[in-house]
């Protein structure tokens, strides 16, 4: 990680040399967050379960701002505060190799010291702490998804994700003929074994559009919340891509028919 190039509508000042730059993130904290349960002994644990992100992330960069006159500073001072009453928005990242990262968070403080002098009218030092519901980093860049020809009992393909963390993909069934009320499974194996697998058990037209959205968790058909006890899955995460290449089974009726489309972003701590 490099710096932090802009969050909301606020573009961060141009990276120089020796200006003090420290980004720093708390992604890679394994620590799993345990809930208490009222009325009994103990609590939940999820035992840092993959793609959860049941801690909270936080975010902190220090940076410096230089201005040519004390009213430059007064004004750029202004901007910086004025992302505290931004809410929640898209933070965006640039990697010590260049390439660019986002994630949605929130600020929770902005420090900028002064002193009143001349040299603080002109520089100063600014460190910004923002909480992050979901720590993860995401490539900007859109790549393509997978498109899976399914048709009949089961379909296998091979979905490559990038990224050194778990991604949760959208999912998009558009059927080549009406399927049965046996509806459609999806299936992620490792080792021929299946680890994840969502299922909508319930009719489909050939002309419906059947769209899950694993990070949003939901099921829409034809653009409407479809998200039923037709709609089951096997992990809290539903279908998980891990990084590198995954084993995709599709699993229709007899002489059914569908394009499936797995899309993700490439997902890192």
């Amino acid at each position: 990680m490099r710096r932090v190039i802009s969050f909301g509508a606020y573009t961060f000042p141009s990276s120089v040399p020796d200006r003090g730059e420290v980004l720093r993130t708390n992604f890679g904290n394994g620590v799993p967050r345990t809930e208490r349960l009222p009325g009994v002994d103990g609590g939940f644990d999820a035992y840092g379960a993959d793609a959860m992100a049941n801690e909270i992330g936080a975010v902190r960069f220090r940076f410096v701002l230089v201005a040519d006159s004390a009213a430059a500073m007064s004004a750029a001072r202004d901007a910086v505060m004025g992302m505290a009453s931004y809410g929640r928005a898209l933070l965006t990242i640039e990697t010590s190799a260049g390439a660019s990262r986002w994630t949605y968070a929130k600020i929770n403080n902005i420090a900028m010291p002064t002193e009143h002098d001349a040299f603080s009218d002109k520089i100063g030092e600014v460190t910004i702490d923002w909480q992050v519901a979901y720590p993860r980093w995401f490539a900007t860049a859109v790549g393509s998804p997978s498109a899976i020809a399914a048709s009949g009992t089961a379909t296998s393909a091979t979905v490559t994700a990038g990224g050194n963390a778990v991604a949760l993909p959208v999912i998009t069934i558009d059927p080549g003929t009406a399927i049965s009320a046996a509806g459609v499974r999806v299936q992620r194996l490792v080792s021929a074994v299946v680890v994840d697998e969502i299922v909508y058990g319930a009719a489909l037209l050939a002309t419906d559009v059947l769209v899950i959205h694993c990070k949003g968790l939901t099921v829409r058909k034809n653009g409407v919340d479809a998200y039923s006890t037709a709609f089951t899955a096997l992990h809290p995460a539903w279908l998980r891509l891990k990084p590198g290449a995954n084993t995709i089974r599709v699993i229709l009726g007899v002489g059914e028919t569908a394009s499936v489309s797995v899309a993700w972003d490439d997902t890192w701590y």
